[in-house]
């Protein structure tokens, strides 16, 4: 399967609001689901927190000591990382910078959309880490930054 079958089933995914396509073709079988943002819990219960959705690339290595609770700021859908608004402008945030679930930390483009990543579920802190490279392609939960 070429890159740009793929990303045509993405976006029917996008158009249509799906959250799970599964696709078998002879010996190739593609499985992609999109996160599910979490819903607060209404009333006296609570609701057991949603799993992040499986990852087909390699694990990231294991988070070394230096990072110990840290948070992570996670993609929200596969695309092309960029940490610049334009080739010649600087990045948005390097490490040490201050930032909130309104600062722009990076853009991941999909389907020649490009989409404003911002840290999400009250990540507050400083940049600690920058975990991609400008362009990188990246998947639904890879991680993008570590802020402290």
């Amino acid at each position: 399967m070429d890159i740009k079958t793929l990303k045509d089933i993405t976006k029917l995914m996008n158009d249509n609001d799906l959250v799970e396509v599964e696709i078998e073709s002879g010996d190739l079988k593609v499985k992609l689901k999109k996160a599910v943002a979490a819903v607060a819990p209404v009333g006296d219960y609570t609701q057991a927190p949603l799993a992040a959705a499986p990852v087909a690339a390699a694990a990231p290595a294991p988070v070394v000591d230096e990072f110990a609770g840290c948070k992570q700021v996670i993609s929200p859908i596969p695309g092309t990382a960029y940490l610049k608004p334009n080739p010649d402008a600087q990045n948005f945030v390097a490490v040490g910078t201050p930032t909130d679930e309104t600062k722009v930390v990076c853009l991941i483009e999909a389907m020649k959309v490009f989409n404003e990543i911002k840290p999400d579920n009250g990540v507050k802190g400083v940049i600690k880490k920058i975990c991609i490279t400008d362009g990188q392609p990246v998947e639904y939960g890879t991680v993008l930054f570590l802020v402290g």
